[in-house]
């Protein structure tokens, strides 16, 4: 017994050992779920919804003249998250995502320190969000997501220091400065490529009929729809291009790799953008 359990102690650490040396399994994706690779399309910016709240809204406290500051650093906090290929400062009259930066409320208090009778705490609270939308090839915009941040920022000041309007911008820009980063790096969070799976129902000629749920695959732009045949092993067979996208189901002529055999009830894959849960 104490023999047996010495050899299975033994190979218990050669298989730790080895593990730790040998190079990561690699993983197929066989169902519709996050892909690792990176990026997808151009995304653009909207600034017309932001400069709306400060040119409207919060004009008595924050200044019209910071959009250009703010969509500044959104573009480059979004790029940061390397899920876009690139962001575009302006909306391309192209199918595309559009993510448009809103302030949806901004407040500030005074309180009294109990504790030092001359000083007060001034309190500024942010909360801002980042709509992600759809344009389709007519110039039609739906709302594909938003992703909102609350920031809250205290100060202690002397009892009889006034808070002006400088003062109270310096404070709100910093809060909606970061409240917009935070949701920056959440959006591109969750904005993953994955896979939606099908299968193959019919072939007329050079033409494949595949049956497959389109509601996400509708929302991609079209240069960036990617269907491809796969094996058992997710060894890419052939390629459809020239796609009809109907409800439920897509048609296309196919393209073979290596002179792959494609037939009936093969399965299908298809690249789309899916936005994750929070």
């Amino acid at each position: 017994m104490i023999r047996n359990f010495r050899r299975i102690t033994l190979c218990a650490g050669l298989l730790i050992a080895s593990g730790c040396a040998s190079a990561p399994e690699m993983v197929y994706v066989t169902e519709a779920q996050q892909v690792t690779t990176m990026a997808l399309e151009p995304v653009s910016l909207d600034d017309i919804g932001l400069k709306n709240d400060l040119n409207n809204k919060f004009i008595a406290l924050l200044s019209p003249e910071i959009s250009t500051e703010l969509m500044n650093d959104i573009q480059a906090q979004l790029a940061n998250t390397k899920r876009f290929t690139r962001v575009l400062m302006n909306a391309s009259d192209q199918e595309t995502y559009i993510i448009e930066p809103r302030i949806e409320s901004l407040s500030f208090f005074e309180a009294p320190l109990n504790m030092d009778p001359t000083r007060k705490q001034v309190t500024f609270k942010a909360r801002v969000r980042l709509d992600v939308k759809f344009m389709n090839t007519k110039g039609q915009i739906e709302l594909v997501k938003s992703f909102s941040d609350d920031r809250k920022l205290d100060s202690k000041i002397p009892k009889k220091d006034v808070m002006n309007f400088e003062r109270k911008q310096e404070f709100f820009k910093r809060a909606v400065t970061v409240g917009f980063r935070a949701a920056a790096d959440r959006l591109g969070t969750s904005f993953n490529p994955s896979y939606e799976m099908g299968v193959i129902q019919r072939i007329n000629g050079r033409i494949v009929y595949v049956q497959i749920n389109t509601s996400k695959l509708r929302k991609v732009p079209k240069k960036q729809q990617a269907i491809e045949v796969i094996d058992d092993n997710n060894n890419v067979l052939a390629s459809l291009g020239e796609l009809q996208i109907e409800d439920g189901s897509v048609s296309g002529r196919f393209f073979e790799k290596g002179g792959a055999s494609i037939k009936e009830g093969q399965k299908v894959r298809a690249r789309i953008n899916a936005m994750l849960l929070d």
